[in-house]
């Protein structure tokens, strides 16, 4: 019998499950820039460290060569022991012996006193005449030397710092008498004589040392460049697999990004980055979460959580696009509460929406999975039945009446007995559109009130009925093409003080322009728009032009004021509050020159709701008015709840206020009870003076019809004439409070 609901998500985002990550527009690849940064620094620290390690070794070297050298200066004297021990037969043995201890003494020579070459000793042999003699300059310098603190010459190559040649005189000292017989050797012990004996003249050669130790250092060197090297390679893949886990971010990121919330993280080792990986599952998740909200919010209706109108026009067009397919009938039963308006004028509006709620749960129990049930609004539900027939459909029905007889609601003292009216109407394949068939349900179910209430009525065409649908049709397409096209016109009818006569403010008034250029009263329109579900466009287009046109309109008149009449919906809707701060903002209109109107039967429908949704627009700065006031049974009960600024007394009040003394009465006590609240008064529908004389002896502060003013294209300002008696009576009233 049933084709089981379609879900009510749109469109799912899929992943690609190829989804590699990209290099977009040029932009580098961080982990392959870190990497990079990673072995540019290890070379250069590499490089700093060879060539420190190599230069500093040189020097190092250098320095010990040059210490070394003046080392050996002090061997100079046992190295001249040949000169001065001539006689000594082993004395070139021992020197030999000395000098192969030592592989850094390249040559030994020895001069005589006149330079000429004595010998000289080798690592390996003595050589006679293998070097040159000294000059006299060499010698004179040298000789010199005898007498100096630092008795020797030091010479060093600059092309080859590592090879050294000393030369130094040997000489004898001696007493110059010793007092041996004389018996003076005090005297003279302090005298002595120095005797020339020669020259001595060391090479030495650090260059196989230096070659040997450079050795040892460039071993040193590979090992540390080795070492660099594995560091590196070891650091390059440790890196790697650290960011590997940013990296494994890249892809859910993108699918998180392109709206795909079921998206999994991998597990990260490093708490930064596992820290990262939570925040963004608990993002995805309160996304996820809001946007399911956010989906039944728009899809379903707040108080009874059933489907809204919205959702439920979508689901009955799908149902005829699939029947029509199928070549299969489905049915749609309009349901109506009879006399709902009863409880809540007894017990108010709290106890109404409690029965509402204890109705719905009660419709999905008699529908079952047999169908889909949305709440239209007020107490108007409908009822889609797939593949049902017209027995079936009948079948439903029935038994919808027979449960809602059955069920009670008890408030306080009352106990309710609900009954409703159901207009059924048949789906096929025929042309009929989704808001063609809410249209015969809904007249079907006129029909079935007419008859008597608690009973079920099939449509059947008529003439009249197929006029009215056409009609109702017609409408609803000239407004979503006035929505489309801004097609709508905007009027201004002054409201003025009627103690002074000035001009207060302006009402904005809603007209809708027709193909031959005249404009539409709202009443001709309002009703289709209301019921094919298209006030709340209708009432965000209101906002932002009216809106629009007084930031336009203050520029010329800083003491314009704007009241703008909305319908329930907008009250009803959550963003309300947000939506006109952005206007104001938007167009920089303070908040203090607008003042919204809602009409009494509207606000009470949802007091809780609406109460919050004024007290957001007063917290704006914005005014908020109570429109066609009196009209309910508990009006004044509410008066109190509803934090309004202004009450706008109905019409019905006003147009034979002069000649009904009951209506004077009536008026003459709201203006009481809105001056003990707080409240302003605004009488509508003043056709006269005499009407507007009396409504200021009744202490009535504000006026508003066509003897003040008609709807204009353009507001203005002017005041208008007050007769006196009607200051006397106001001035009065002022005394009285």
């Amino acid at each position: 019998m049933k084709r089981w609901l379609r879900s009510m998500a749109g469109p799912a985002v899929q992943a690609s499950e190829t989804l590699q990550p990209v290099r977009r527009g040029g932009k580098r690849v961080l982990i392959h820039e870190i990497m990079s940064l990673q072995i540019l620094i290890t070379a250069v620290i590499g490089a700093l460290a060879v060539a420190g390690l190599y230069w500093g070794g040189q020097w190092v070297l250098q320095d010990n060569y040059n210490r070394w050298a003046l080392q050996w200066t002090e061997e100079l004297n046992e190295l001249g022991a040949p000169l001065y021990l001539p006689d000594d037969d082993e004395v070139i043995l021992r020197l030999e012996s000395f000098i192969d201890k030592y592989p850094e003494i390249d040559k030994v020579t020895y001069y005589r006193r006149d330079g000429s070459v004595l010998f000289a000793i080798t690592n390996t042999s003595i050589e006679t005449g293998a070097a040159n003699e000294l000059s006299r300059d060499t010698i004179d310098e040298v000789a010199a030397l005898m007498n100096a603190e630092a008795p020797y010459f030091i010479e060093s190559s600059v092309l080859d710092a590592r090879a050294f040649r000393i030369l130094a005189p040997i000489w004898t000292e001696s007493f110059a008498g010793d007092g041996l017989f004389e018996f003076e050797l005090m005297e003279s012990a302090g005298e002595t004589s120095k005797r020339l004996v020669g020259f001595v003249d060391l090479n030495l050669d650090f260059n196989w040392l230096h070659g040997k130790l450079v050795g040892n250092i460039k071993i040193a060197v590979s090992v540390l460049l080795g070492l660099l090297i594995v560091s590196g390679f070891v650091g390059r893949q440790s890196l790697r697999r650290a960011l590997t886990a940013i990296s494994d971010l890249q892809k859910p990121i993108a699918e998180l990004a392109k709206g795909n919330l079921s998206v999994s993280f991998k597990p990260a080792a490093h708490r930064e980055i596992s820290e990262i990986v939570e925040a963004l599952e608990m993002t995805a998740s309160a996304l996820s979460e809001r946007d399911a909200r956010l989906l039944k919010l728009a899809n379903h209706d707040a108080l009874t959580g059933l489907y809204n109108r919205r959702r439920f026009i979508e689901e009955l067009s799908s149902e005829i696009e699939y029947l029509s397919r199928n070549k299969n009938r489905g049915a749609l039963l309009f349901v109506d509460l009879d006399q709902f308006k009863y409880v809540n004028d007894t017990c108010g509006y709290p106890a109404g929406d409690r029965l509402i709620k204890q109705v719905a749960k009660q419709l999905e129990r008699s529908v079952g999975e047999e169908g889909i049930v949305a709440r239209f609004g007020g107490d108007e539900f409908a009822v889609l039945a797939s593949n049902a027939s017209r027995r079936q459909a009948k079948s439903m029905a029935e038994m919808i009446l027979e449960d809602m007889r059955q069920l009670s609601h008890v408030e306080g003292d009352n106990i309710f007995h609900i009954h409703c009216s159901i207009g059924i109407t048949m789906i096929n394949a025929s042309k009929d559109t989704a808001d063609d068939l809410v249209a015969q349900a809904d007249i079907a179910c006129r029909e079935a009130k007419v008859r008597g209430r608690n009973r079920l009525v099939f449509y059947r065409v008529s003439e009249h009925e197929a006029e009215q649908i056409a009609a109702d049709v017609g409408w609803m397409r000239k407004l979503r093409e006035a929505i489309d096209n801004d097609a709508f016109a905007l009027r201004y009818q002054p409201i003025v003080q009627i103690s002074s006569g000035e001009t207060t403010h302006h009402e904005v008034l809603l007209r809708l322009r027709a193909d031959n250029g005249q404009l539409i009263a709202p009443d001709a329109f309002l009703p289709a728009a209301v019921r094919f579900g298209l006030m709340a466009e209708i009432d965000t287009w209101m906002i932002e032009n009216a809106i629009k046109a007084l930031s336009e309109f203050r520029e010329g008149n800083s003491d314009l004021r704007f009241s703008v009449n909305l319908s329930a919906n907008a009250f009803e809707a959550e963003n309300l509050g947000a939506f006109v701060g952005a206007q104001l903002k938007k167009y920089d209109v303070p908040a203090n020159t607008v003042i919204f109107e809602i009409t009494e039967s509207l606000a009470v429908r949802h007091l809780s709701h609406v109460e919050q949704q004024i007290a957001v627009l007063r917290e704006l700065g914005c005014e908020v008015a109570l429109d066609d006031f009196g009209t309910g049974y508990s009006s004044f009960s509410y008066i109190q709840q509803l934090s309004v600024d202004y009450i706008k007394i109905d019409g019905s009040f006003i147009k034979d206020l002069v000649n009904k003394r009951v209506d004077q009465k009536m008026v003459q006590l709201i203006g009481e009870i809105g001056r003990e609240a707080g409240m302003k008064t605004i009488a509508e529908y003043v056709q006269s003076s005499d009407c507007l004389s009396l409504l200021g002896k009744l202490g009535i502060d504000y006026a508003q019809g066509y003897y003040i003013g008609r709807p204009a294209k353009l507001p203005s300002m002017k005041s208008m004439p007050i007769p006196i008696a009607t200051k006397h009576h106001r001035k009065r009233w002022n005394a009285k409070a």
